[in-house]
C-alpha cells in the first residue's frame, strides 16, 4: 500500500507540473500574441498625415482634415464653418465655397439642426462676396434642396449671373455632363424669372454677338434662352 501510495503521489507532482508548463505557455501566449504590434493601424485614429489621403489616386477622401487627425463629412465642414463666429463675413464665405460644392442639404439640414434655408439665405445675402472664381463650385451644390431651400438657391445663381453673365455660362459649360448643365440652366432660368426676362434674353443676345463664347458656351447661351421662355 505504501508502494502504490508514493507512485501516485509522484504521477500527481508530475501532472501538476506539466500542467502548470502548459498554462505558462499558454499564458505567454496570449500575452505576446494577442497585443497588436506597432505597425498595426485597426482601431486607432487615422494620423492627420493619412486622414485625408486615398489609397491608389492621392485625391482627398474627406473635405477636411479636423485638428487632431481623423475625417467629416464636407456638410459638417460646412456647418462648422458657418457657425464660426471668430472670422469675418468675407473670410467665412470664402471657405464655405470651398465646401460647398457636391453638398447635400438634406444631409447638411440633419446635421445643422434644420438650419440649411438659414445657411442659403446667408449665402445670398452675401453673394456679392462670392468670387467669380467660386462659380464653378457653387452651381454644383444644390443637390438635396426643394421648396424655399431651391428658390433662395436660384436666387443666388441669378443674382451671380447677373453680376458676371460670361463667367457664369463658361462655369456651366465646364460641368461633366449634359444632364448638369441642364439642370442649372433650369435652375438659374427659375432664379432669373423673377427679373425683366425681356432684358435678361437681350443682353444674352447681346453676349452671343459680341462676346467671345466657346461652342459650348454658346450651346449653354441657348440653352438659357429657350428655357427663360418657360421657367417654371
Amino acid at each position: 500500500m505504501n508502494h502504490k501510495f508514493a507512485l501516485f503521489a509522484m504521477c500527481a507532482i508530475l501532472c501538476g507540473s506539466l500542467s502548470a508548463c502548459a498554462d505558462s505557455s499558454d499564458s505567454n501566449h496570449v500575452a505576446t500574441g494577442s497585443a497588436p504590434s506597432s505597425s498595426s493601424t485597426s482601431g486607432q485614429q487615422p494620423s492627420a498625415d493619412s486622414a485625408g489621403q486615398s489609397g491608389t489616386d492621392g485625391s482627398p477622401q474627406a473635405a477636411v482634415i479636423p485638428k487632431g487627425g481623423g475625417k467629416i463629412a464636407a456638410e459638417k465642414a460646412l456647418y462648422e464653418i458657418y457657425s464660426r463666429t471668430d472670422i469675418g463675413d468675407e473670410e467665412k464665405v470664402a471657405q464655405m465655397m470651398r465646401q460647398i460644392a457636391g453638398i447635400n442639404w438634406t444631409t447638411y439640414n440633419r446635421i445643422s439642426g434644420h438650419q440649411s434655408l438659414e445657411t442659403i439665405e446667408y449665402l445670398y445675402n452675401h453673394a456679392d462676396m462670392i468670387a467669380v472664381g467660386d462659380y464653378p463650385d457653387i452651381i454644383r451644390g444644390e443637390n438635396g434642396t426643394d421648396g424655399a431651400l431651391t428658390e433662395s438657391y436660384d436666387a443666388i445663381l441669378a443674382e451671380l449671373y447677373t453680376r458676371e453673365p460670361s463667367k457664369f455660362i463658361e462655369a456651366v459649360a465646364g460641368l461633366e455632363t449634359p444632364s448638369q448643365v441642364e439642370s442649372v440652366v433650369s435652375h438659374l432660368a427659375y432664379g432669373l424669372s423673377y427679373q425683366d426676362t425681356a432684358k435678361v434674353k437681350g443682353k444674352l443676345e447681346q453676349l452671343k454677338q459680341t462676346g467671345s463664347l466657346s461652342e459650348d458656351e454658346r450651346k449653354v447661351a441657348d440653352q438659357l434662352l429657350d428655357r427663360l421662355d418657360h421657367p417654371y
